[in-house]
């Protein structure tokens, strides 16, 4: 089945002939997804939730390159009404490579191929030449992808560094009140002498 005669997803109508970026781009995960299945008992019930996103990755990237390709950029997403969740989805893992560490040497042979497609000039000045929304569309797709395979996302993608918030000045605290003076550990008059030893000095009587 044609990938890119899918139905539209995310306000981003179906390209019927990629460019050469995407044919390229076919050509890594599209393998990738058939090194997946042959490895499905492995993953467990982790294979369908990954299976279907990486097509869906798969699709969005194809897509959005041919648009971007063309000229014609997609429009910019609106906001969505906040609706109530369906069942909770299977948790993918998000440490870093962490496909890489599942499949080895075969799963970082394609992401080294598409660390070396997003790298090139062309895809660089593809993407430098998109406007925001497109690269933050893109940025947004390419990144659980690039987590997976363990390489990084391109720097044009990456979001600007933020300042750190200035922190509010705290009020200067109050200073504790004195503590009161000690009590001395002994009286301040000299003790008087206990009856006992005053009949101790007396003579005995002859």
């Amino acid at each position: 089945m044609n990938i890119h005669q899918e139905q539209p997803q995310d306000g981003i109508p179906a390209t019927p002939e990629p460019n050469g970026l995407g044919l390229r781009l076919d050509a890594i995960l599209a393998p990738l997804l058939r090194l997946i299945n042959t490895y499905a008992p492995t993953f467990g019930a982790l294979f369908l939730p990954l299976h279907a996103r990486l097509v869906r990755c798969h699709q969005r990237l194809a897509r959005l390159l041919a648009r971007l390709a063309t000229g014609k950029y997609p429009a910019p997403r609106t906001a969505r009404p906040n609706q109530p969740g369906g069942p909770r989805a299977v948790y993918i893992p998000r440490r870093h490579a962490w496909l890489v560490i599942k499949l080895g040497y075969r799963a970082a042979g394609y992401g080294s191929q598409l660390n070396h497609l997003l790298s090139e000039p062309e895809t660089q000045a593809l993407l430098a030449a998109a406007p925001p929304h497109a690269r933050i569309a893109a940025a947004r797709t390419l990144r659980p992808l690039c987590r997976l395979l363990g390489i990084p996302l391109p720097p044009i993608l990456q979001p600007p560094p933020t300042s750190p918030r200035p922190k509010p000045a705290k009020p200067p605290r109050p200073k504790p009140a004195p503590l009161p003076p000690l009590l001395p550990l002994y009286p301040q008059r000299r003790p008087r002498p206990l009856p006992f030893l005053n009949f101790a000095k007396k003579p005995r009587p002859a």
